[in-house]
């Protein structure tokens, strides 16, 4: 006969579950109060964000009721029928280009937002292949959710929470927190040297202030030289200041031209959605041919990220608008160039916000402990 064996009792049992939970629960609660503190973080910075964006837009509503009112007292006292004339056509001109909701183009608000919802796809896409560059692996799927989250920390800040927030996610497949952070500098680093590429080949022919095309030709060369593999692994091994992860990793050729592959189809989306931007809003001049206006948008938009991303200020605020307005300013008109960067922060920051929900959302549900 084996000799029974002693089964805990119930006190027992209630003892031990206790002693478990009373070990877990400052963990767990640590953990949850910093996923608190970061979603709270994050909600503020976009919410700071959208305020600052929806003010300019309100600004330049109100400068053109201005000079309609200054119309308007002009036309009462004014008694030459030619000028009159001349005052009711500005007077026309002006309600047209006004910044309201009904002048918009709401059905190309709907394609550029469909368009940059694409557009930010691609990036995802480079993630992975940045990972699994570095020796590790995640699905497509996390690693786009992991893509799409990181875009809320862009308003807060400097750039960690970024990191934080696409590294927590990946870590639900085991990526390690320093392969997770180099392979999102690899990424980014990625992403911001194509889109300098494509704005230097753009710029250098349209007629805008000199210190643009210096800036763009100048960021082109500095961002795309650091791409080549051999520069990119010296890179890589300043930022993870590990020999053991540059071992097992494999930056080569193939990283590089799945870099700028991914990364080019990005910003020929983004450039085609801040083209349909451009167009939602009514102007007093007529716009370039529409070849000619996603050149123009696709080299605005990409050298004001990157301009953007480089200041370093929560999701370029200000130094994207003036990179926009000096580029479109030459073609479009400096008034209607402003309108069309407020609106494309405005629509960016609510397609952002709504694929990082849906992506907080998946990964939830494929983790319901997490």
């Amino acid at each position: 006969m084996t000799a029974p064996r002693n089964e805990p009792t119930k006190e027992q049992r209630d003892g031990q579950l206790e002693e478990q939970m009373v070990s877990r629960s400052p963990r767990s609660l640590a953990l949850r109060l910093i996923k608190a503190v970061i979603g709270m973080v994050v909600i503020v910075g976009l919410y700071l964000t959208a305020q600052n964006a929806i003010g300019q837009w309100q600004q330049e509503q109100t400068r053109f009721e201005a000079e309609v009112a200054a119309i308007d007292a002009q036309l009462q006292v004014e008694s030459d029928p030619q000028k009159q004339q001349e005052l009711l056509e500005s007077r026309q001109s002006l309600g047209r280009q006004m910044p309201r909701m009904r002048n918009l183009r709401w059905d190309l608000i709907g394609v550029a937002s469909l368009l940059y919802a694409l557009g930010l796809v691609p990036s995802g896409l480079l993630l992975r292949s940045a990972v699994q560059a570095l020796g590790q692996s995640v699905s497509a799927g996390t690693a786009v959710a992991a893509q799409l989250l990181g875009h809320a920390g862009k308003y807060v800040p400097g750039k960690a929470m970024v990191i934080i927030l696409r590294a927590g996610a990946m870590s639900r497949e085991g990526v390690t927190p320093l392969n997770a952070t180099v392979s999102v500098f690899l990424e980014t680093f990625l992403m911001m040297a194509v889109g300098s590429a494509v704005a230097a080949a753009v710029v250098i022919w349209l007629p805008v202030p000199r210190w643009v095309g210096a800036l763009s030709f100048a960021a082109a060369l500095l961002a795309s030289l650091p791409t080549l593999p051999p520069i990119l692994r010296i890179v890589s091994k300043r930022v993870s200041r590990s020999e053991d992860l540059l071992r097992q990793s494999h930056i080569n050729w193939r990283l590089f031209f799945a870099g700028w592959g991914w990364s080019l189809l990005s910003w020929l989306l983004i450039g085609a959605s801040f083209a349909a931007l451009i167009s939602a809003i009514p102007s007093a001049t007529p716009l370039p041919p529409p070849l000619q206006l996603f050149a123009i948008a696709t080299a605005a938009i990409s050298l004001g990220v990157v301009a953007g991303f480089a200041s370093l200020i929560p999701g370029g605020a200000g130094v994207r608008e003036l990179v926009l307005t000096s580029i479109l300013g030459a073609t479009t008109g400096p008034v209607h160039g402003l309108l069309a960067a407020i609106l494309a922060r405005v629509v960016f920051l609510a397609v952002e916000s709504i694929l990082a929900a849906g992506a907080w959302w998946w990964l939830r549900l494929r983790s319901p402990a997490a």
